[in-house]
């Protein structure tokens, strides 16, 4: 009697547990979806996720498209959209990979801007916005045309953001402290409106592109936190959670970082990466209406693993590679299909998995060609 009655109080403070972890504040919300994945590589091939593979080459249009470093890609519509951070420059290609136009340019002018550090679409009103570390945005209608120039009030530093449902900008500071909010939500006229998310410096910093959108809701995490929120200025809840079982990351070590002097705590959680004290960190993550993705990273942001899990089964695909020999990190995820960088070196390993017309686009390529896209279509 007293074996079942412990048993089940275990069980009740073991969900009570896991209630509590996914809750941002309030304790009047559902508790979030706990998504149990065994992290141990099963090495899927590639057609046992995807149906159909094409290539898409980014034309460089006698270098007025010359692009160094992939920090974007977002599909919109049948258009490509392409961030380089290193240029800078945001430009728009079709489907196909074909050059289109640059999105405003670098300089001093009207429609100008020094650094081009994030950018989205604004579906509603049709338009194009760039953002600067600044805290400037830069917006631009559907044919390029430059339109305003908004400044953030109050804002110091931003590093990525995203598009609320309600109408928000929403701007995360990597630099804020924990007498900070590292998310700062702001108006079309830059006016802010709302502060979340106070933690201390260290753990802000493990991860910058901390947002996604999906069916039109914006969604945060962090690289310390397996919890993933939704946002907007009414409320930031936790939705679901990675669960990695006795691979989750240690709480102790956590509290270590936490606990260092935020002038040294940089150095503390590189060393941690580095021993393997910290096994991984969390990255990007993305979702579609079959699966949940999160990617996993180890020191100095090397994969470690890309994991798929599916919401109607709940069957996780863990690797870093799939059986063919190249990794597909998507840079960006459709119900229909995920985009995805090809590296150069792994343009053989392409010649058993591509049609033969779809491995022809490959042959007109060298490494000083912009980079190559695969889309790959889901299931």
């Amino acid at each position: 009697m007293n074996k079942k009655f412990f048993s089940l109080l275990a069980i009740v403070l073991l969900c009570g547990f896991l209630f509590y972890s996914c809750q941002p504040s309030a304790t009047d919300t559902p508790a979030c979806q706990v998504l149990k994945v065994e992290l141990k590589p099963n090495t899927p091939s590639v057609h046992d996720l995807f149906s159909r593979i094409e290539v898409v080459p980014l034309e460089d249009h006698n270098d007025s498209c010359l692009v160094m470093r992939l920090s974007k890609v977002f599909p919109y519509k049948d258009k490509i959209y392409v961030l380089d951070r290193k240029i800078p420059a945001c430009y728009e290609f079709d489907k196909n990979g074909n050059f289109i136009r640059p999105i405003g340019k670098t300089g001093n002018g009207p429609g100008e801007y020094i650094h081009a550090d994030d950018c989205l679409i604004d579906e509603a009103r049709q338009e194009i916005v760039l953002m600067e570390c600044f805290g400037f945005l830069y917006v631009y209608d559907m044919t390029g045309k430059f339109l305003r120039k908004v400044k953030m009030q109050d804002l110091m530093a931003c590093h990525s953001f995203a598009l609320t449902s309600d109408g928000k900008y929403a701007l995360w500071n990597g630099a804020a402290t924990k007498d900070q909010s590292a998310i700062n939500l702001f108006d079309f006229d830059g006016n802010l409106v709302k502060g979340y998310w106070h933690q201390p410096e260290q753990f802000n910093w493990m991860l910058l592109s901390v947002f996604y959108s999906y069916a039109g809701n914006t969604y945060f995490s962090t690289g310390y936190s397996p919890d993933v929120y939704e946002l907007s200025a009414d409320t930031l809840q936790a939705v679901y959670q990675w669960d990695f079982g006795e691979n989750n990351l240690s709480p102790s070590v956590l509290r270590n970082i936490e606990n260092e002097d935020e002038s040294h705590s940089d150095k503390l959680v590189g060393e941690y990466l580095e021993n393997g004290t910290l096994p991984y960190s969390f990255d990007t993550q993305y979702q579609n209406e079959r699966y949940y993705y999160v990617r996993l990273t180890k020191s100095y942001g090397n994969l470690l693993y890309d994991i798929f899990y599916d919401k109607q089964t709940g069957y996780s695909f863990v690797f870093d590679k799939v059986k063919e020999g190249f990794s597909i990190s998507p840079l960006a995820m459709t119900d229909e299909y995920m985009l995805c960088l090809l590296k150069y070196e792994d343009f053989d390993l392409m010649k058993e998995v591509l049609p033969e017309d779809e491995y022809a686009k490959l042959t007109k390529l060298d490494e000083e060609s912009n980079p190559c896209l695969l889309r790959l279509y889901f299931k």
